[in-house]
């Protein structure tokens, strides 16, 4: 039992790359592997620096990803006019306002809360094995549950 509690994060991230594989989330797999791989190695200066700035700099990517289309000139000014006068634009642009706030809670949640990050990847794998969801947003998953969490909170004590 003690070589088990001693070695649960390999098991974890381990499980984690053997779920990935059956459910086909290569998003998450990749991830373990590279984690994994840094933690047997005991390059823990890098772990540390990716627990601190990798959430930035995976959305600094994302975001890169979403403006590399403009700037490959695939819209025209004409585009982003259109969205204000549709209700699919408005309905599209309140989504992107929500999902600032949800991904601002998810931060913030989910760095404190064990429950709620973990919650998140098991809920992941769910929905990209049962469902076949893509795994795009942790951070939005961390809001969404904070969210939910504090409705429920209103109801119900706990």
């Amino acid at each position: 039992m003690d070589k088990l509690q001693a070695y649960w994060i390999e098991l974890l991230f381990s499980a984690m790359i053997v779920i990935s594989i059956i459910t086909n989330n290569k998003t998450v797999g990749i991830s373990a592997v590279i984690i994994l791989v840094l933690r047997l190695l005991r390059v823990n200066p890098v772990l540390e620096v990716l627990d601190k700035n990798g959430i930035s700099w995976g959305i600094i990517l994302l975001t890169v990803g979403f403006l590399a289309p403009l700037a490959l000139d695939k819209y025209e000014p004409s585009d982003l006019i259109s969205v204000f006068q549709s209700p699919a634009g408005w309905i599209a642009i309140a989504s992107g306002i929500l999902m600032t706030i949800f991904g601002a809670k998810g931060i913030e949640i989910g760095n404190t809360d064990v429950m709620v990050s973990l919650g998140v990847v098991v809920g992941t794998f769910i929905g990209v094995g049962v469902f076949k969801g893509s795994p795009t947003g942790p951070l939005i998953g961390s809001g969404m549950a904070a969210f939910g969490i504090m409705l429920a909170r209103l109801f119900f004590k706990f």
